[in-house]
């Protein structure tokens, strides 16, 4: 026979599961945005904008990219907000910040 402590046992085994797989995932997530930035980052910073554009279409979806330069540099932030019911919503982003190669100009 189940008892109620049992069933309130399970329950909270399931939701505390849940939590830790959702923050694993952002974990996840804020890895992918941190490559996402570092690669298009180096790609403009080569004067390689077709393959900037490439990269910048393996964003983890749903994330916007912010490109920035100033005095020989190159700045990338991509940042993407995911949310798990009432939770959230939690915003992992990654920034790349980049010199421009030899020859290459903003």
């Amino acid at each position: 026979m189940v008892t109620v402590e049992l069933a309130v046992s399970i329950l909270a085994a399931v939701v505390l599961m849940t939590i830790a797989a959702w923050t694993v995932g952002l974990l996840g997530l804020e890895a992918a945005c941190r490559t996402s930035a570092a690669e298009i980052a180096q790609q403009l910073a080569r004067g390689d904008t077709a393959a900037a554009t490439r990269a910048k279409q393996n964003v983890p979806q749903g994330a916007s990219v912010t490109t920035t330069n100033t005095a020989g540099w190159v700045s990338v932030d991509v940042t993407a907000k995911r949310s798990l019911g009432m939770l959230g919503p939690v915003t992992a982003s990654g920034r790349a910040t980049t010199p421009y190669e030899p020859g290459e100009t903003p």
